[in-house]
């Protein structure tokens, strides 16, 4: 038996961190005040010492007036931070393939930040463009948009054994996900349709690709495959015939002119035809990453947007409209 890593190979035992939560996603300014009433020394540190870790990883960070090696009172620290979800929980299931849900955490939506200080001046830092010389460049048309949606209404417990017990460890059937669909049900209909957010199609680009994780909730014992799904958005169509508590992972090519100018409806549907008297599934997470515009929808806030190198300029140019900022 050998010794198995911590995962705090990050902490350099010989410097002092301050935690600090982040709960939701968004930027963060930390301003000398709350800095200096924390009990960090201002006045002895120059602020291009500072570091941000989380997730065991150094975060980049901008530091207003680092340059003058003073933190002064109008400086301040900005960061891009993430609330937690499940980015740490692939290991109580075994392995990334067998994690059902890693945009939901199954103990916490709170995540620890550190903040703490070297002798380097030449920490992570987020780089400021200054380039402002547009018309050397050429507008790429679109970005990848990657909407999703997570679904935590209920808990199941996954594969039980013949006296109701569960494994010791999980099982990807367990946790939380949505409300089930039912072949059998009284209650609960046999097929699951969700809207996902299609907004400002660039009709142009490559296909769009959806992904989704769905489990299976119960076993009829006298089939070794007793479900059968079927996945429909616009004209495509994917189906899954599998066994048990078996979970399936969802993955499919569509074409943007089967997509709504606002939301495109996607189904998930129970097909009772294998002899089964027993179908029960759940659904984990949808999502779905398309080609969007660079029109920003008239929000203030924009994320899980992602932008593709110019084939041929050193740099990518986005003319961003509707932008309410």
């Amino acid at each position: 038996m050998f010794s198995q890593p911590y995962g705090n190979s990050w902490i350099n035992y010989s410097q002092q961190y301050y935690k600090f939560k982040v709960a939701q996603t968004g930027i963060y300014r930390i301003d000398s005040t709350t800095l200096a009433n924390a009990g960090i020394p201002l006045t002895t540190l120059n602020p291009k010492n500072i570091q941000i870790f989380s997730r065991g990883i150094e975060v980049p960070i901008y530091i207003e007036g680092e340059g003058d090696n003073t933190f002064n009172s109008s400086d301040f620290i900005e960061f891009y931070g993430e609330k937690n979800d499940g980015w740490n929980e692939a290991q109580f299931y075994g392995g990334s393939n067998n994690h059902p849900n890693p945009y939901y955490s199954l103990i916490n939506d709170t995540i620890s930040y550190f903040i703490t200080w070297n002798s380097s001046t030449s920490n992570n830092r987020l780089v400021i463009e200054t380039d402002t010389n547009f018309i050397a460049y050429t507008s790429i048309p679109a970005f990848n948009k990657e909407n999703v949606q997570f679904y935590n209404t209920k808990y199941f417990d996954g594969e039980t054994n013949s006296v109701g017990g569960t494994s010791f460890g999980y099982v990807p059937s367990e946790g939380w996900f949505d409300n089930e669909f039912d072949a059998f049900s009284p209650w609960y209909p046999d097929f699951k349709t969700k809207n996902l957010v299609t907004k400002n199609v660039y009709n142009l680009g490559g296909n769009a690709t959806v992904n989704a994780v769905v489990l299976g909730e119960s076993d009829f014992a006298s089939l070794s495959l007793d479900h059968h799904l079927r996945v429909s958005l616009g004209s495509n169509v994917m189906d899954s015939i599998f066994g048990g508590y078996q979970k399936v992972d969802i993955q499919m090519s569509i074409p943007n002119s089967d997509l709504g100018a606002t939301t495109t409806p996607i189904t998930f549907q129970i097909i009772n035809d294998l002899g089964s008297s027993a179908d029960r599934q759940t659904l984990a997470y949808v999502n779905i990453t398309y080609p969007h515009t660079p029109n920003m929808e008239g929000l203030s806030e924009y994320n899980n947007f992602y932008i593709p190198d110019h084939p041929t300029e050193t740099k990518s140019y986005l003319n961003f409209t509707n932008f309410n900022n």
